[in-house]
């Protein structure tokens, strides 16, 4: 049995090395970015875009707030569950899950022929993104250590931001631009090629 030595000032314990954090930490934050960045970004790219899906599908002058708050109320509901869900089945599964959904809601949204499916598309989206949002967070604490946490934690600020400001002014850009003629679908075509390298990144990285 190992003893521990004893000096002058009390028994001194052996030393146990810091593990060695992990190594991608810095590629999988960019990944958990980016995917975030895609999902804060769809929370307002129907505002702007709302009279042009309005002339293509129809529907009532609610459309454009259903479409909104669809959205957000399925993410703020299913928060909770999304978090639990990560929990029970492993954060790296669920954000796998979270980011795949969101992207195939995605393209559900942009093929919508009536105002209908559109609005269901948007839930669908949100509760993806609930399913997404909170893993993200719990995949930083695991594979940073403390010491980085904070400068971790520090790049969500900055992001949060320029989505902020960024969603209706690409929202604004694509319905003008019309690329290949998609119109305001291409609002939602867009997340279709960062939701590919998000859940590529996820599966390398996290």
């Amino acid at each position: 049995m190992s003893q521990a030595t004893v000096g002058e000032a009390g028994p001194v314990l052996p030393s146990v090395a810091e593990p060695q954090p992990y190594r991608w930490r810095w590629l999988a934050l960019a990944v958990i970015l980016a995917a975030e960045v895609m999902d804060l970004l769809d929370a307002l790219v129907t505002n702007l875009a709302g009279p042009a899906i309005r002339a293509g599908l129809g529907g009532s002058a609610s459309l454009i707030q259903w479409l909104g708050a669809g959205y957000t109320l399925a993410m703020a509901i299913g928060l909770i569950t999304g978090g639990r869900l990560g929990d029970l089945y492993g954060r790296r599964r669920m954000f796998l899950a979270g980011v795949a959904g969101f992207t195939v809601a995605s393209a559900l949204c942009a093929l919508s022929v009536s105002p209908g499916m559109l609005v269901a598309s948007r839930v669908a989206q949100g509760l993806f993104g609930a399913v997404l949002l909170p893993q993200g967070l719990g995949i930083i604490k695991e594979v940073f250590p403390p010491r980085e946490l904070a400068a971790a934690f520090g790049a969500f600020g900055p992001v949060m931001g320029i989505s902020a400001v960024g969603g209706p002014i690409l929202a604004g850009w694509l319905v003008d631009a019309d690329l290949w003629g998609t119109g305001w679908r291409a609002i939602f075509l867009i997340n279709l090629p960062i939701g590919l390298l998000a859940l590529l990144g996820a599966l390398r990285f996290l």
